[in-house]
């Protein structure tokens, strides 16, 4: 007697197995990540995530990258401000 499981033809178990991340994608990702953690753990400006900020908001960076950290600098300790 045949047991039939999912339909599928003689030979066949399942469906394919799921295709591989990139592993450069991921450990592009994965170095970005861990280079804003390290950056937020000792206090540095992360210009990267600046840029984020302004793209999700909607308006483009008013500040260019040195700005930004000249700025972040001479803020440190302030009041918050948005961009």
């Amino acid at each position: 007697m045949r047991r039939e499981t999912d339909g599928a033809p003689d030979g066949a178990r399942g469906a394919a197995p799921p295709p591989r991340q990139n592993s450069t994608v991921a450990a592009g990702g994965l170095r970005r990540a861990l280079r804003t953690i390290i950056r937020r753990l000792i206090g540095a400006p992360d210009y990267e995530v600046y840029i984020e900020h302004c793209r999700a908001a909607g308006h483009p960076p008013r500040l260019s990258e040195r700005e930004y950290v000249r700025e972040f600098f001479e803020n440190k300790g302030k009041a918050p401000r948005c961009c």
